[in-house]
């Protein structure tokens, strides 16, 4: 389980929650397959090309930002993980959709999104697509992040890599 050391302090500000349809309020990258092999700030935990390039624009945009985990769910920066081996794309239907409700009333508690606001989805469509309407539900737009247009061949150079 996570070592949460500080979710709240990631909360978007009064300027950011008013922000016009075209800033992101809050944006969620997804995490990976390739970890480091110690428990690691979730920052540092994800070790692909793909997420260090999500997790820069993440960081420069200068709104908060969390990582999504399908077996964790949403994650601050900071929270500690330990690696961890879990296949999103293997759950039933039934778990990705309550897996999308569970990380919109994460984001409710460590954030006040709501009408208008948006909210950056930098993740698979899987997962893109298990967000998008409960994110929605809270009166939020849901916007997909062109980050990683090759991620298919980024995972693929990255495990081609780590078999050698």
């Amino acid at each position: 389980m996570p070592a949460h050391s500080g979710v709240g302090s990631a909360a978007p500000s009064a300027a950011s929650s008013s922000a016009s349809s075209t800033a992101a309020s809050v944006i969620l990258i997804g995490g990976g397959k390739a970890q480091v092999s110690e428990p690691a700030a979730v920052r540092d935990l994800y070790a692909s090309p793909l997420f260090a390039r999500r997790r820069a624009r993440a960081e420069a945009s200068g709104v908060p930002w969390f990582v999504v985990s399908g077996r964790w769910g949403l994650l601050a920066p900071g929270d500690v993980l330990a690696p961890y081996s879990f296949s999103f794309a293997e759950q039933s239907v039934n778990y990705k959709r309550a897996w999308g409700r569970f990380v919109a009333e994460q984001l409710c508690v460590v954030s006040s999104i709501g009408r208008g606001d948006v909210v950056e989805i930098c993740a698979t469509d899987a997962y893109a697509a298990a967000l998008a309407a409960p994110i929605q539900y809270l009166g939020a737009h849901v916007r997909r992040a062109d980050v990683g247009a090759s991620d298919a061949a980024d995972e693929l150079d990255h495990s081609l890599r780590s078999d050698r």
